[in-house]
């Protein structure tokens, strides 16, 4: 499945830096990030607040835009952006949720990318 035009062109308008590239990708796709995030900790059974909801969020995308957006500029087009958001969303989350109860903050405190 190709990507349609409105995520092509948000995706190419944060990568080439544009004016407000980022915050539209940002605005285009936090509501799928906060239902990854809900979905993920409530299968894996961990209780969730707006604190910890925050957190998570937050890391998220600054994982997405972190080394000149190396995550976003590795997507291939072999599926669709959303997917492919989900899909690495799900992995980050997961990631930071171990690391957050290997550290002794489950619930609470930030991982750095």
């Amino acid at each position: 499945m190709s990507m349609n035009e409105l995520d092509q062109a948000i995706l190419m308008r944060c990568l080439e830096g544009q004016p407000r590239g980022w915050e539209d990708f940002v605005d285009r796709f936090l509501g799928l990030v906060m239902h990854v995030i809900d979905h993920t900790v409530e299968v894996r059974e961990i209780p969730n607040n707006s604190q910890q909801r925050d957190s998570l969020c937050e890391d998220v995308f600054a994982i997405f835009a972190h080394d000149s957006f190396r995550l976003l500029r590795e997507f291939d087009g072999q599926c669709s952006l959303t997917t492919y958001m989900t899909i690495v969303t799900r992995r980050i989350v997961v990631r930071l949720l171990l690391n957050r109860q290997a550290n002794g903050t489950a619930t609470t405190g930030r991982v750095a990318a």
